[in-house]
C-alpha cells in the first residue's frame, strides 16, 4: 500500500467518521449536547473498537510506520477525542486540519 490509499483509508476509516458528529453540529448551531460527539466505531469485522485500536491497525499498516509525522497525527487524535469527551466541536474539528498536515507531511517525504 502507498501513502495515498493510506491515507485514503486513514480519512475513510477514522478520520471522517470522528468528523461527522462536529461537523453536523457545527452546521447545525448550537452547544453539543452531553456525549454527541462521541463516536461508537467499528473495526473491519463490525465489531466495536475504539478509535484508538482503529488508528494502532492503521498505523501498523502505514508504509513506513516510524515517520515523525505519524506520532504528530497521534497525538491531534488523543486530543480531539478527548475534546468529544469534553463536548468541544472546535476541538473535534482540528482533527481535520490535523489530517491535512499529515497529508502535506508525508507529500514532502518528510520523516
Amino acid at each position: 500500500m502507498n501513502w495515498n490509499e493510506w491515507l485514503r483509508r486513514l480519512r475513510h476509516d477514522l478520520v471522517k467518521r470522528l468528523l461527522w458528529p462536529a461537523r453536523d453540529r457545527k452546521d447545525m448551531g448550537g452547544p453539543a449536547q452531553p456525549g454527541e460527539l462521541v463516536v461508537r466505531l467499528v473495526d473491519d469485522e463490525g465489531d466495536p473498537a475504539s478509535a484508538e485500536a482503529i488508528w494502532a491497525g492503521l498505523r501498523a499498516e502505514a508504509p513506513v510506520p516510524a515517520r515523525a509525522a505519524l506520532a504528530t497525527f497521534a497525538v491531534a487524535l488523543q486530543t480531539s477525542l478527548r475534546a468529544a469527551e469534553r463536548d468541544d466541536v472546535q476541538g473535534v474539528l482540528a482533527l481535520e486540519a490535523a489530517f491535512e498536515a499529515l497529508a502535506a507531511d508525508l507529500a514532502r517525504g518528510e520523516e
